[in-house]
């Protein structure tokens, strides 16, 4: 089996896990911004479980396969704006110590940055996949 045909079922569970955060875990955090709610890293229901491995892969993949290159800058895009929000958004969702207020504007940040996230993994998959169907912009992989 090619690698480059792992692509695409890799980064679409990639943006099935942000599309669930998006209309899901987005709401409700909008909803009810308790500070001090959000699971631990490993725990059950933890949403590092759409992230690794299959986003990181499904990067990996398209880079050694040679996606296109709108299709890597997309990529690019998304992986960038996630490490961001991981970084610097997610932590205050744990921290029992913030107001519901900082919670609240840290959800609306998340919702933002995430849909960005969605479309640029998105736009990503359509490309690869358009480059799949393509024979003139077929590479070896």
């Amino acid at each position: 089996m090619r690698f480059s045909r792992l692509v695409v079922p890799l980064l679409s569970m990639w943006l099935f896990g942000n599309l669930y955060e998006q209309i899901v875990w987005i709401p409700q955090l909008l909803a009810n911004p308790r500070p001090g709610s959000l699971v631990g890293v490993f725990a059950a229901g933890s949403p590092i479980y759409y992230y690794l491995p299959w986003g990181p892969l499904g990067v990996v993949l398209a880079v050694v396969t040679r996606a296109p290159w709108p299709a890597l800058s997309c990529l690019a895009l998304s992986v960038a704006m996630k490490v961001l929000l991981i970084t610097q958004v997610n932590p205050v969702f744990r921290d029992p110590a913030v107001s519901p207020d900082v919670v609240h504007g840290h959800a609306v940040l998340w919702a933002f940055g995430n849909g960005v996230v969605v479309l640029a993994v998105t736009a990503a998959i359509l490309l690869v996949q358009r480059a799949q169907r393509s024979p003139a912009v077929r590479r070896p992989a």
